[in-house]
C-alpha cells in the first residue's frame, strides 16, 4: 500500500497532527507561502523534521498549479492567484 501525501486530508506532520490541508489553508491565505510558515504556526520540522520534505513537494506543486487538484482545489473562485475559467 502506498502513501499519497497529495490525498486531501492526509496528515504530513505526525509530530503534531498537521495535515496537508492544513497547509492548503495557510498558504491561500499567505501572499508568500513558504515552508517556514509552518513552522512558525505549527512547529512543523522542530521534532523529527520528517514532515518537512513532503511538505517542500506539496509547496512547489501548490505554486506551479499542479496541486490540489479535483473539487479539493475549488476554495471560492480564486486558486493560486488567477481567477479559475
Amino acid at each position: 500500500m502506498s502513501w499519497d501525501f497529495r490525498q486531501p486530508g492526509t496528515r504530513i506532520c505526525v509530530c503534531y497532527d498537521v495535515s496537508n490541508d492544513d497547509a492548503l489553508k495557510l498558504w491561500r491565505e499567505s501572499e508568500q507561502p513558504s515552508v517556514e510558515q509552518l513552522k512558525e504556526k505549527h512547529g512543523c520540522g522542530d521534532n523529527c523534521a520528517t514532515c518537512i520534505p513532503y511538505f517542500r513537494t506539496l509547496l512547489r506543486d501548490y505554486q506551479r498549479g499542479k496541486w490540489p487538484k479535483g473539487e479539493s482545489a475549488s476554495a471560492g473562485t480564486e486558486w493560486f492567484g488567477a481567477k479559475k475559467k
